[in-house]
């Protein structure tokens, strides 16, 4: 089954219904058809929320945040470092995980050098790093750098909701010959 990560400009499109142009949008309900199927998981990551959060528009935000458990979310885009604790207003002792959103250094940093700024490295990392094949996404960052960033992330290919629709009509097995 391939593995699709979905970026924000996807997750959050695939739930408002406005992904532009409306070819990628018809393109993305073919992509949830394979995914009703079976044939994909798709699956983005807590960054996608981070970004949603910071919609100003209370409708918008209400929507996106309800529409969350409709896609899985990486096992892999946190590390806990450790633990800390503090006391509160009361004096109570209250123990917080330390945790980071960099779960690979090496290929954070090489992506950022690529041109990516931090949210867009984190995205692309989460993807490499959790096996996910395809990156969707209609964001020119990714795109304009698209053969640099495969190059970094071998075992991934970015591409548009109809680069997936396309290759999934080639390999669905109920295509006529």
């Amino acid at each position: 089954m391939m593995r699709v990560y979905l970026d924000n400009v996807i997750a959050s499109g695939r739930v408002l219904g406005d992904l532009r142009p409306v070819t990628e949008m018809q393109a993305w309900r073919e992509i949830e058809l394979a995914h009703s199927n079976g044939l994909i998981k798709r699956v983005t990551s807590r960054e996608s929320w981070r970004e949603q959060d910071r919609t100003r528009d209370v409708t918008k935000h209400a929507t996106l945040s309800a529409a969350r458990a409709e896609v899985s979310v990486v096992a892999t885009d946190h590390i806990v470092l450790g633990s800390g604790s503090i006391s509160d207003e009361r004096g109570t002792i209250v123990v917080h995980p330390l945790v980071s959103d960099i779960v690979d250094n090496g290929l954070f940093s090489d992506l950022k050098e690529l041109g990516l700024d931090d949210a867009d490295a984190r995205h692309l990392m989460y993807a490499s790093v959790n096996a996910c094949v395809r990156f969707v996404t209609l964001d020119p960052h990714f795109l304009d750098r698209r053969s640099a960033l495969e190059a970094r992330c071998p075992n991934l290919k970015i591409v548009r909701p109809s680069e997936v629709a396309a290759e999934l009509k080639i390999t669905s097995p109920d295509r006529k010959k």
